[in-house]
């Protein structure tokens, strides 16, 4: 039996641009599904085992980024997008809705390629770590790492799929201070400059998730300028 293909969906309203690149995948070896509007999108994702969302910002009933929310519900799938908008704040409000990487068009098809290529190779390594550690108990906080779930005293913090590898690096890191840097690129691949708001957004709202009001026996300092701290009791 043959070994499955990594599975890539498409979602874009230009269909020569989206055939284009569909066909481009498939000569490297991928599957590549095309939807053509977010109601497309799911209904392919829901009947496809993806691996890779490919996503434009546009689409003809609604926003890319509304979509890239609305999966991570559900998925950690690794989330590229494509967009004419080159803004520093357009690519943190896209890293921020969960995706893993943007591409301002237009762009090398070898570059679209290498970002594929890397993104998917990432998600392996993620999953290979997975499977290392289902289980890692911190005092009251306990992490099931094959369910991307974190528990405070058995409470659910309900962290999203990205806060949750943020807390997981700081976690398996234990007292040793982790710049912005380090972690977006662990979490979110690459080395995209970005405003370290966005890393410092996500440990306010995991802190917040976890309530260490509510568990006195770890804590996640911040040192402004410098880091991020995972620590026990």
């Amino acid at each position: 039996m043959s070994e499955r293909k990594p599975m890539i969906l498409i979602v874009e309203d230009d269909e020569d641009f989206a055939q284009f690149n569909a066909r481009l995948l498939k000569r490297q070896g991928y599957d590549a599904l095309v939807a053509y509007s977010a109601a497309g999108a799911r209904s392919l994702f829901r009947d496809n085992p993806v691996d890779l969302f490919v996503f434009d910002i546009e689409l003809p009933d609604g926003s890319g980024l509304a979509l890239c929310e609305e999966f991570r519900k559900k998925t950690d799938t690794p989330v590229l997008f494509l967009t004419g908008a080159s803004e520093t704040s357009d690519r943190i409000t896209g890293l921020s809705a969960g995706g893993d990487y943007y591409l301002t068009k237009p762009y090398e098809k070898d570059e679209f390629v290498a970002v594929v290529n890397s993104l998917l190779r990432r998600a392996e390594q993620v999953r290979k770590k997975i499977d290392e550690a289902s289980v890692i108990a911190k005092g009251s906080l306990t992490l099931r790492v094959d369910e991307r779930k974190a528990y405070v005293n058995g409470r659910d913090a309900e962290l999203t799929p990205k806060e949750f590898a943020v807390l997981l690096m700081l976690v398996q890191n234990e007292d040793k201070e982790l710049s912005s840097d380090a972690i977006f690129q662990n979490v979110w691949g690459g080395n995209m400059s970005i405003d370290t708001g966005l890393i410092r957004k996500n440990i306010s709202t995991i802190k917040k998730k976890l309530d260490e009001e509510e568990a006195d026996d770890f804590n996640i300092f911040t040192e402004y300028g410098r880091g991020y701290t995972f620590t026990t009791a």
